[in-house]
């Protein structure tokens, strides 16, 4: 079968999927969602990793939070999440690719309900680059052949990547709860108007069997009705380390991951004014592994712990960053 009949089929197949999931799934809304995959590549820090000229990705993310109740929130606290998105890939050059994300969003409160739906789609390019060595010169070059997903790790290159996207407002923002009222916006699907997003990320394997992977981006909401999501900047770092390597077997790698993620939400905006409760910094510590099946296909497990919080009146929050009891993330991708 032709590749571009297979991804066809895959298509038909993910987004029927997806439709099933949308009655039973909870989903996050908001966040970032890291263009990490494949062997030696972290889960929530993104990598400069390219899919290479002509080649597919399908990409899926899901993430399960419980929230720490709170006696001031009751009783409409809000008591967990999970989200799914689904990422297509498409390497336009070795070095530039081309990606589209839909997300299922959903979230549960205690007296109010459920409000669930697809969220905002969601575009964005790459640029691969790297520090290295061709022809016997050292300098600045657009990623080659040689540093796309499944070929071999160029050990004294240092791979960079910047990447910039913007959503469409595609997501409903006119659920209601169970007494008829609309829920407010940060329990929408959709955020009703264009987000921006860009940033940087690199890594470089410092020896054998080690990467290390850092990556910093800023996520800008428009304006809705009055009312406006924090500007979102995060700063994450990893470091993954191969335990298991059989490039003939079925199971062909084994990575060990750690990594360390900064977020940093500026206030929301109601009625055109600063929410003083809402916003703040938090420092996640988060351990994970990946298992890499006949070197295209990638499942990866993560769990983030929020181990120091800097919150803006943190005593009158709840159901945000910083206050969950943790973060588990499943992620699943296969290229071609």
């Amino acid at each position: 079968m032709q590749r571009k009949h297979r991804f066809i089929l895959f298509v038909v197949f993910l987004s029927t999927f997806l439709l099933w999931k949308g009655h039973e799934a909870l989903a996050h809304h908001g966040g970032g969602i890291s263009t990490a995959f494949g062997p030696g590549a972290p889960i929530e820090t993104s990598s400069p990793l390219a899919m290479g000229r002509g080649r597919f990705l399908l990409f899926e993310r899901f993430e399960y939070v419980p929230f720490i109740q709170k006696s001031h929130a009751e009783p409409e606290n809000v008591k967990s999440f999970i989200f799914a998105n689904t990422l297509i890939g498409y390497g336009l050059t070795d070095a530039l690719s081309l990606y589209a994300n839909l997300p299922l969003s959903v979230k549960k409160q205690d007296t109010l309900g459920t409000s669930k739906g697809f969220g905002d789609l969601g575009f964005m390019v790459q640029y691969g680059f790297k520090l290295g060595v061709r022809d016997g010169i050292r300098g600045l070059y657009s990623f080659g052949p040689e540093d796309t997903y499944g070929a071999p790790y160029t050990l004294d290159d240092l791979k960079m990547s910047f990447f910039a996207g913007f959503t469409v407002p595609t997501g409903s923002t006119t659920k209601r709860d169970r007494e008829g009222d609309p829920f407010e916006l940060g329990m929408q699907p959709g955020f009703g108007s264009p987000s921006f997003t860009g940033g940087f990320a690199a890594s470089r394997q410092l020896f054998p069997h080690f990467t290390l992977v850092g990556d910093t981006s800023l996520n800008v909401f428009s304006e809705y009705d009055g009312e406006k999501a924090g500007t979102e900047t995060r700063f994450n770092v990893a470091g993954v380390y191969q335990v298991y390597e059989d490039m003939g077997g079925i199971l062909s790698r084994v990575d060990i991951i750690g990594e360390s993620n900064l977020l940093y939400l500026k206030k929301d905006v109601e009625d055109k004014m600063k929410v003083d409760d809402s916003g703040g910094l938090i420092h996640y510590l988060s351990p994970g592994v990946r298992f890499t099946f006949r070197k295209y296909v990638s499942i990866g497990a993560l769990i983030k712990f929020p181990v120091w919080k800097d919150l803006n009146q943190e005593a009158s929050q709840q159901g945000g960053e910083g206050l969950e009891k943790y973060r588990a993330i499943v992620t699943a991708s296969i290229s071609f």
